[in-house]
């Protein structure tokens, strides 16, 4: 079976056009071959009638009604005692002895459909041979079948021109296609497609929208990557040059003391990067319902180590159960970026409380902090990517901790609002989920 759309209307259309012209074409034929017996019969029953009301002994021998004297009509008449008054052929006999009305007999080697009359008189035969007037019927037959046949072909044609017509737009798209450049993800047009081609198109060009903002994010993300790795890199190649210039064992250590710092920040630079990479890529896993609580918890206990090592005062200060739909991976990377950065711009025995709380709107989870806090005119340029508020730049970092959470807040269907915390006086950052969550069993 052919793939294409285009061969196979046609080659089921085309076909549909010739058994339906040769069903047809049959019937007529078939049709047209009882009528003209119908036809022949009738015209042999009016001559029969036609002699008996004239006088066939004193009057002229009758003509030939069907085609002037050919001779394909054989007349006879009898007396009641077997005399024979005339005959028409005189090569050619009919039996005296018939039934009346129609019949068909053979005599001389041919068969003959014979009408015979009886009147007070004389006795009326009527004949005509077989062969001859089944040639004269298929004649007419074929009179009948013959448009047809002439019509069948030029139908076709007109199939092939509307099929080919109507395809025309499809074509026309895939040239278009075809002659796109890699880099060219504009939208397809879809002006003059048919109804059922347009939403395949129209589908077509939302994946193109989507690998259009993924190229775009690939873009950014390599001239962010390339403008944030350059001074690391730069601080690096000096630290290095340092240690080979040191002249003692203090500077030597103090060398390599700065080289290590160096390149745990450009490694947490690159982990950030690539965290951010697979965020705004995305997951092909479906999402699966996730325990709120314990990833509070899970994120608590990985960035429980840097709150111990700055004496930070970490704890929960209220934990209601609630359910999200997300994944549970991206979940704990939102959460402990956030605590993350709560912990390092609380100052040296700070505090930082969390708090989980179920709600009819939706679950939410806060996070406070003892820090100095962002000012209201900063609140949305910190979710910007490599943008560090004024009131953390002492605490160092990459600029991309929030940004990642807003990522994948953004994919789970949350938001996350920064104001002032009431009871720490840092900031408090929230956590807003959808209220279409299922609640723990």
């Amino acid at each position: 079976m052919t793939h294409s759309l285009r061969a196979r209307l046609l080659a089921f259309l085309l076909a549909a056009i010739f058994l339906a012209a040769l069903v047809q074409g049959l019937v007529a034929y078939q049709g047209a071959l009882a009528q003209a017996d119908e036809v022949f019969d009738y015209q042999l029953q009016r001559t029969a009638l036609s002699l008996a009301e004239g006088n066939p002994i004193l009057g002229t021998a009758p003509g030939d009604p069907f085609g002037g004297g050919s001779g394909d009509v054989v007349i006879q008449i009898w007396t009641p005692d077997g005399i024979r008054l005339f005959r028409s052929a005189p090569n050619r006999t009919l039996p005296n002895r018939t039934v009346l009305g129609f019949s068909t007999l053979e005599a001389d080697g041919a068969t003959y459909r014979v009408f015979s009359l009886q009147t007070r008189q004389q006795v009326i035969q009527v004949a005509q041979d077989m062969a001859l007037r089944t040639g004269m019927a298929r004649a007419l037959a074929l009179r009948a079948v013959w448009p047809i046949a002439a019509i069948a072909p030029l139908l076709m044609l007109v199939v092939w021109w509307v099929v080919s017509r109507s395809l025309a737009p499809v074509d026309r798209t895939r040239r278009q296609l075809a002659a796109r450049r890699p880099d060219d993800l504009a939208a397809v047009s879809e002006a003059g497609l048919p109804d059922e081609v347009r939403p395949l198109v129209h589908e077509l060009n939302l994946l193109l929208g989507r690998v259009r903002e993924a190229f775009a994010a690939q873009q950014r993300f390599v001239s962010d990557a390339a403008h944030e790795l350059r001074s690391p890199l730069t601080a690096l190649t000096l630290q290095v040059q340092a240690l080979q210039r040191a002249s003692d064992d203090a500077a030597r250590r103090q060398a390599v003391e700065r080289l290590a710092t160096g390149i745990a920040r450009a490694a947490a630079l690159v982990e950030q990067l690539l965290a951010l990479a697979r965020q705004e890529a995305g997951s092909d896993a479906p999402p699966a319902e996730v325990d709120l609580d314990a990833a509070v918890r899970q994120a608590l206990s990985d960035v429980l180590p840097l709150a111990q090592a700055r004496r930070i005062d970490l704890g929960v200060v209220r934990s209601d159960a609630a359910r999200v739909r997300g994944h549970a991976d991206a979940l704990a990377i939102l959460l402990r970026n956030l605590l993350d950065n709560a912990i390092k711009y609380s100052p040296e025995s700070g505090q930082v409380d969390v708090s989980v709380q179920a709600d009819p709107a939706g679950p939410r989870v806060t996070i406070e902090d003892s820090g100095p806090g962002i000012p209201p005119e900063e609140r949305d340029r910190v979710f910007d990517r490599f943008y560090r508020a004024a009131s953390g730049a002492s605490a160092g970092g990459s600029g991309l901790g929030l940004a990642i959470a807003r990522t994948i807040a953004t994919r789970h269907g949350a938001d996350i609002l920064l104001d002032r915390s009431s009871t720490l006086g840092g900031l408090r950052a929230t956590v807003r989920f959808p209220s279409n969550t299922t609640p723990p069993n």
